[in-house]
């Protein structure tokens, strides 16, 4: 049952709204790529009124104090950037959002609102495909996205079949929407313990794996067999059964990475965007060497200095280094540390090696890690169980 207010227990409408608004400033096509700055502001104003009336509980943890004083750090030594005003934005909203939300109502609306997207998606996609519907263009002159319907496609790869064949749903990119959807699955792995009690927790388990296959995503293929191998492997210590699928998923996994094409072509020498991405590793990792404590400031003219120095590609695609470039190892070491004291509150099912492994996937291949969706992984909520 879905209540407007008062409940702390039960979805709320405002609790999807919020999630809603969430999701849709993370690399969204029409919303964030086009109108960022409406976008971060209504977000903001809601975030206050979530606030308001979730009775917001603060709790600071070591990520959001050492943050906040990075930006202070980066706004005085490279000085005043937008950039540096929205991940301000950012970190405010989504800290104020989870500080009022028990996290178990959170992650089933987050669930939820993932799995409407993604039926969404693959509906609109099997139109397009089918020829029933064309896009339109948005946005012209800004690397060629289309969109009908917010939902948006690419005007380059070939034609119908190219990159046009891969599920984008309201992101730019399916690498951002596949983060969208793994990271609902790390959020709600407890719903395979439930299955055969709760077919619908069945279908929306299916609904995300399908939706995950279908963006053709190299490291959305590669966290997926990740979080499904850690979560067997999580269940071996106590299921001689779950220790036979942890070895199965084990096969499996090693199976899909060597036979696929989506992962092999990734990494073959030939691959423009493995280039990109390599080249941007190696430069960032160079630019981190050379400015390890405070970075080179976040979209600073000293970064562009530094980029320009070790070769990197103006993608910046490695969101993780990117990240660390910018602002420096405080950084990289605060969202670490509360990654993990996170993961212990929210009792997730998943071995914790492998859930670390699977967020640095999610983080390495997008420059999200300033986003909503990066942030509520070290952010503190206000409760994690029904009291």
């Amino acid at each position: 049952m879905i209540q407007l207010f008062k409940s702390d227990k039960r979805i709320t409408l405002i609790d999807y709204l919020a999630v809603f608004l969430l999701i849709i400033s993370c690399g969204t096509a029409y919303f964030y790529l086009y109108n960022a700055g409406s976008t971060l502001l209504i977000l903001l104003f809601f975030s206050f009124f979530y606030a308001i009336k979730k009775n917001v509980k603060f709790k600071v943890n070591c990520f959001t104090v050492i943050y906040v004083l990075l930006i202070l750090v980066n706004y005085l030594l490279f000085g005043y950037d937008m950039n540096l005003v929205g991940d301000l934005i950012f970190l405010i909203s989504t800290f104020l959002i989870v500080s009022s939300s028990n996290f178990t109502v959170f992650r089933r609306a987050f669930f939820d609102v993932t799995v409407i997207l993604a039926i969404v998606s693959i509906f609109f996609e099997i139109l397009f495909l089918s020829n029933i519907i064309s896009p339109v263009l948005y946005g012209d002159g800004k690397g060629g996205l289309f969109g009908h319907y917010l939902y948006c496609y690419h005007a380059f790869g070939g034609g119908l079949w190219g990159i046009n064949s891969q599920l984008y749903g309201i992101f730019w990119e399916p690498g951002i929407y596949q983060m969208v959807l793994n990271i609902a699955l790390l959020m709600n792995m407890d719903s395979l313990d439930k299955m055969s009690k709760i077919p619908s927790k069945r279908i929306k388990i299916l609904v995300l794996v399908l939706a995950i296959i279908l963006t053709r995503s190299t490291t959305g293929y590669l966290t997926l067999g990740i979080i499904l191998v850690g979560f067997f492997i999580r269940k071996s210590a106590k299921s001689p059964k779950s220790k036979i699928l942890a070895i199965l998923s084990l096969i499996v996994f090693g199976i899909v990475v060597v036979s696929s094409s989506v992962i092999t072509d990734k990494f073959s020498d030939n691959n423009a965007s493995f280039i990109a991405r390599s080249n941007d590793w190696i430069a960032l990792t160079n630019a981190i060497i050379a400015h390890p404590l405070w970075g080179s400031g976040v979209n600073a003219a000293a970064f562009d200095k530094v980029a320009v120095k070790f070769g990197m590609h103006g993608s910046k695609s490695a969101g993780i280094l990117f990240q660390t470039a910018q602002m420096g190892l405080f950084w990289l070491f605060a969202y670490y540390y509360s990654l993990r004291k996170e993961f212990r509150k929210r009792n997730l099912q998943i071995s914790i090696v492998f859930y670390i492994i699977a967020i640095t996937f999610l983080g390495i291949g997008e420059p999200l890690m300033y986003s909503p969706l990066m942030l509520l992984l070290v952010l503190p909520f206000k409760k994690y169980q029904y009291e």
